[in-house]
């Protein structure tokens, strides 16, 4: 009967001494002090930053901020406050169509077509902008709009909601 057994388990030891001894050794002696890669080696030199003058600035001299203020006094009659134009600010009822197809045009009763329209609900001071394409019958709402862009000012649910509109 052969002892396979112990005779393996002695080449396993015998070959793991090997490797445990000769692998660091020849890690050692095969390395040469010098590198050998073939890379360059490039040498990197910090300078110094290049500073201008105080008298030489490139923005100009700033002065002191404090020194140079000016006072104006407001004009004798008061503020000027700019008010609209009430002519083209109009109140109506603002709804949405499913049949319009694009998301930026609208219908706005009296407003020339290809004209921005800029509508505000009333109710939240949300507003959208538009452009009028479309002329309906005199049973529509004051603005038809995609139902996308009514969404932006108010809640589908509420249609028809109060709105200032003008262009």
């Amino acid at each position: 009967m052969i002892d396979t057994q112990g005779a393996q388990g002695r080449r396993i030891a015998v070959a793991a001494a090997i490797t445990v001894i000769a692998v660091p050794l020849a890690l050692l002696f095969s390395g040469d002090d010098e590198q050998t890669t073939g890379t360059a080696q490039t040498i990197i030199t910090e300078q110094a930053p290049t500073t201008t003058r105080a008298t030489e600035d490139p923005l100009g001299d700033p002065g002191l901020a404090q020194f140079d203020r000016t006072v104006t006094t407001p004009p004798t009659g008061g503020a000027v406050i700019a008010v609209p134009d009430s002519n083209s600010a109009f109140r109506g009822t603002a709804s949405f169509d499913y049949g319009i197809e694009a998301n930026d045009l609208c219908f706005a009763r009296g407003a020339p077509l290809g004209l921005f329209v800029t509508i505000v609900n009333l109710d939240n001071s949300r507003s959208t902008t538009c452009i009028a394409a479309f002329a309906l019958d005199e049973n529509a709402a004051d603005v038809v709009m995609h139902p996308d862009r009514f969404a932006a000012i108010g809640d589908p649910t509420d249609a028809p909601i109060t709105v200032e509109y003008r262009w």
